[in-house]
């Protein structure tokens, strides 16, 4: 940290987005005395009655603030040491002995797959969290934000030109370099187990693609061989088939042949039956006409003997048709028996088809087999890989955010130099003989007399809130430990009473007046009422 630093001090009140009438310095201390008048305990009770607070001092007191210039930004730290924020980050297994486990048994694949499903889980969670402590480090971003608006109205600060408390730092310089070492070897530690995991997610890829490639040389290695032992077997297997075949092909063909004879013979029988009934249908119409003849002749005699032989004819047309049928019913059988016949032989199991097929089978069964076993290893090896390189993708993910949380610390303001500014509160003191009481008041904006703060006044309410407005929640909850801090630490109340009894607004007859003529503006404003103008003139009497 550089020797030479700035000092700013920062204006307790300035006019808020409403007010558009000046006001003075008079009428800021007028206000806090009236407030500090208010909150001031006067012995009330009716049974117990408390004792009267005094006001020992009301001083406007300085709050010592840091603004560090770090990777372009500004870091904000308290003066105090109030602020001590741990930031915590995840901590990394072991990722040094996952690559040596992983390279220890790269020497075989077994071995390297072995090592994968031994840690497969082993990036699924951090290690645990740890923390580090940033002393005086303020990381609240409504703080930042509201501060750096505040530091526009900022003046420089000339020596002895302020009759202000100012607050020493309890934080000095070498803590604040030391704070600022250890924010940055923080943010050095998590950028390096950013590179630390992205090297190792890279060596199990290259690991595991170098490994990919050989399984997938071997594969086709594999397949390479067995369809060579296919096709030396094939032709010779394809002709001991061929050879059973044409010997199957010839008991076939004897079968058909015998079915054959067979069939022809009853066609034949068919023929002959069909023509003897075609000659015996010829037979009738000519004896059946003969018969008209007679009729028309009137020859009794031949028409009898002509009917005779009608009826005779006529007698073997059924049988004839019965065994026309008898024989498409042989024939039907001869045919379905042949087809029987020829599928079975066909069809039946061939010992020798089976024998002679058994070596090819046996080949083609080791090859699918080796293959499977192959793709499968292979599909477990990518699997296992990408399962962990999405852990530790996940992991990477994860500081890279936690890098981003450390890298927007501040705000993104650029400083040449290293600044303590100095940030304004009112800082009352009321005493018994019990002991002290300490209040703050913190920066504030001026309000204007609108219809909220008149409405205030009537109901009761202290319009003097609506004039003195915090500026800012986050800033108010910093300044108000130095209440906590005083009565903590009698070393700083001591510190913080001689200040601020040099300080006091209320020391000297021309602050006095100064604060009577503030209370007559805001008189004049409607803030206060007549009555409690007289009322506060008296306790400044």
């Amino acid at each position: 940290m550089s020797k030479r630093i700035k000092k700013f001090i920062l204006p307790f009140a300035v006019a808020g987005k409403e007010r558009f009438k000046p006001f003075t310095k008079e009428m800021e201390m007028a206000a806090v005395f009236y407030l500090a008048e208010r909150d001031r305990k006067k012995g009330e009770g009716r049974v117990l009655k408390k004792p009267e607070e005094n006001l020992a001092f009301i001083a406007e007191t300085c709050y010592p603030l840091w603004l560090i210039p770090w990777r372009g930004r500004t870091l904000i730290f308290d003066g105090l040491e109030f602020t001590n924020p741990s930031i915590s980050y995840d901590a990394l297994p072991d990722v040094k002995a996952f690559e040596n486990d992983v390279q220890a048994s790269s020497k075989s694949r077994e071995a390297y797959v072995a090592a994968l499903s031994q840690h497969a889980s082993y990036f699924q969670n951090f290690a645990g969290k740890e923390g580090k402590t940033i002393e005086g480090l303020i990381t609240n971003p409504n703080f930042t934000k509201d501060l750096i608006d505040y530091l526009q109205d900022a003046e420089s600060i000339r020596k002895g030109a302020t009759t202000k408390a100012i607050l020493s730092p309890l934080l000095d310089k070498s803590e604040v370099s030391a704070s600022l070492d250890k924010l940055s070897e923080l943010r050095g530690t998590t950028e390096k187990e950013i590179k630390t995991l992205s090297r190792t997610m890279k060596l199990l890829s290259k690991e595991t693609r170098e490994r990919v490639k050989a399984l997938r040389a071997e594969m086709k290695e594999t397949l390479k061989e067995f369809d060579q032992r296919i096709k030396k077997l094939k032709p010779e297997v394809m002709k001991k088939i061929k050879k059973i075949q044409e010997s199957r092909d010839e008991e076939v063909t004897r079968i058909s042949k015998n079915y054959d004879r067979k069939l022809r013979a009853l066609h034949q029988n068919r023929v002959r039956t069909e023509r003897t009934l075609e000659r015996l249908s010829t037979d009738i119409e000519r004896i059946e006409a003969d018969i008209k003849g007679c009729r028309e002749s009137k020859d009794e005699a031949g028409e009898f003997q002509l009917a005779q032989q009608l009826d005779e004819i006529k007698k073997k047309l059924p049988v004839l048709d019965k065994e026309i049928k008898e024989i498409d019913r042989e024939i039907a059988d001869v045919e379905d028996a042949k087809k029987i016949k020829v599928s079975r032989a066909r069809t039946k199991p061939d010992d020798r088809v089976e024998e002679a097929m058994k070596a090819l089978r046996d080949i083609e069964a080791a090859k699918e087999s080796r293959t499977r076993l192959e793709q499968q290893e292979l599909a477990d090896l990518e699997e296992k890989t990408s399962s962990i390189i999405k852990q530790m993708d996940a992991m990477i993910k994860a500081k890279e955010a936690a890098l981003n949380e450390i890298d927007s610390i501040g705000a993104p303001e650029r400083r040449r130099k290293n600044a303590l500014v100095y940030l304004p509160v009112y800082f009352v003191c009321y005493e018994t003989e019990v002991g002290k009481r300490y209040v703050v008041h913190p920066p504030s904006y001026v309000g204007s007399m609108g219809i909220k703060a008149k409405l205030k006044g009537v109901f009761g309410a202290g319009k003097m809130k609506s004039f003195l407005q915090s500026r800012s929640p986050a800033i108010a909850t910093l300044v108000d430990r130095l209440v906590d801090l005083t009565e903590e630490n009698p070393v700083f109340e001591k510190e913080i009473i001689e200040a601020g009894t040099k300080a006091n607004i209320l020391r000297t007859t021309e602050l006095q007046v100064g604060i009577k003529k503030g209370l007559a503006e805001l008189q004049n404003e409607g803030w206060i009422s007549e009555n409690e103008l007289q009322t506060l003139n008296k306790e400044l009497v």
